[in-house]
This record gives structure tokens, C-alpha cells and sequence, in this order.
């Protein structure tokens, strides 16, 4: 069973794995541009992803952040890099809120995919297999290459790529990728981000890039 239940914090969301629920949680504004669902490969978010998905409602946007993983999974090897098992979760999520959508229980919205280091090429898979339902997408850092090649040279949606200057391999890495791309794409550099990130100008300068980046695909669909 797949349910979204309403509370005082939001719109938790779950859908079933192999090895327990998986959790997400929603937050809708009245009337949002769009929504941008932000995967993560943990069960304890980021805070910077918590304060990304603060930036994106203030700018207008409706987020959903959704758990990837299982608690019991957390400690399995190599489970945040079965790119294959986490897209299938994520294509749940996404099917979950375009048929909430398609019923009229919630708003139609376009949708952004926002990821980060190991979800990365998730979301370019996933944006792959859903062709146009996914409006743009967002990612920084992680090896989109690792989404597979039939998945890169198939991709529509808009993608944006941010990378730290810093990070020289992973800046080769995504050139070559971007290669076999034939959507709208940027690669964008940013100062390195610091271990105190609600100052550090690389997040400041990612989460700017990002947020008008799914406004500006956003108004084009």
C-alpha cells in the first residue's frame, strides 16, 4: 500500500521496498511554480539538503525530499551505488505523485529532479525513463555517467551540472559524459563548499543556480 497522510509538518510519503518503507515528505505551497523532488541515498537528510529545499520554497517552488534507502539498509555494501534499485524507487515516488496528480488530489505541477554526489545519476536515469514528465533536472557533484550510456544519449530533460572547481576528476568525468548528451545542458563550476555551508558562498552560488534553473524550465512547460 502507498499512502500520503497529511500532518502539521508537511505531507509524509511512503511506498514499500524490498526491505521496508521508504520515506518522503512533502511540501506544497498554494501556488508554487513547480515542484522539485530532492532524492537522497539516506534515511538522516543532509542539512544542507534540508536548507536547499528551504530555498527552493522560498522561491516559489514546492519540494518533495524522498529516503532512497531502508533503515536496515543503511550499513548493506555498496547499496548507494545500485543506481539500478534506487531509480526503480525513485520512478515509485515519481508515479505515486503524478497519479495523486492525474486524480486531482494534488495540483498538476511540472516536476524538477534535484540530486546530489551518488543520486546524481539516479535522477539521470530516472528523467530518462520518464521522458516528459520531468521538466529539469539538477545535480551536484557524482558521476552522471554511471546513469548508463543508452540512459545520457537518451535524456530530454534539461540538465545542469554543478561542480566544485576544486574537484578536477570529477569535472573530466562530466565533460566526457556531457558528450554523449544531446538535451539542453550546463556545466557550471562553484567555490568549493565548506564544512559551515549556511556561509559558504559554493552553496549560496549552487542553490541560486539551482533554483533558477527549475524556474526557468519550470515557466517553459
Amino acid at each position: 500500500m502507498i499512502d500520503i497522510t497529511p500532518d502539521g509538518f508537511g505531507i509524509p510519503v511512503s511506498i514499500p521496498s524490498e526491505h521496508g518503507l521508504l520515506h518522503g515528505q512533502l511540501a506544497l505551497l498554494p501556488d508554487a511554480r513547480g515542484l522539485v523532488v530532492l532524492a537522497h541515498d539516506t534515511r538522516m537528510l543532509d542539512a544542507r539538503d534540508e536548507l536547499l529545499s528551504g530555498i527552493f520554497r522560498h522561491a516559489g517552488v514546492s519540494t518533495l525530499s524522498v529516503d532512497l534507502l531502508a533503515r536496515e539498509e543503511e550499513h548493506f555494501p555498496d547499496v548507494h551505488n545500485n543506481v539500478s534499485l534506487l531509480a526503480r524507487r525513485l520512478l515509485d515516488f515519481i508515479g505515486l505523485i503524478k497519479n495523486r496528480m492525474l486524480l486531482g488530489e494534488l495540483r498538476t505541477l511540472p516536476i524538477g529532479l534535484c540530486a546530489t554526489n551518488a543520486t546524481s545519476p539516479v535522477v539521470v536515469r530516472v528523467a530518462a525513463l520518464r521522458d516528459h514528465d520531468i521538466a529539469a533536472i539538477v545535480c551536484r557533484g557524482g558521476l552522471i555517467d554511471l546513469a548508463g550510456m543508452l540512459y545520457l544519449r537518451s535524456l530530454e530533460s534539461p540538465l545542469l551540472l554543478l561542480l566544485e572547481e576544486s574537484d578536477a576528476s570529477h569535472i573530466a568525468s562530466s565533460r566526457r559524459a556531457l558528450q554523449e548528451v544531446h538535451c539542453r545542458n550546463e556545466l557550471k563550476l562553484i567555490p568549493e563548499i565548506s564544512i559551515d555551508y549556511a556561509i559558504s558562498s559554493g552553496f549560496e552560488i549552487a542553490a541560486r543556480e539551482a533554483s533558477q534553473w527549475f524556474l526557468t524550465h519550470f515557466l517553459a512547460s
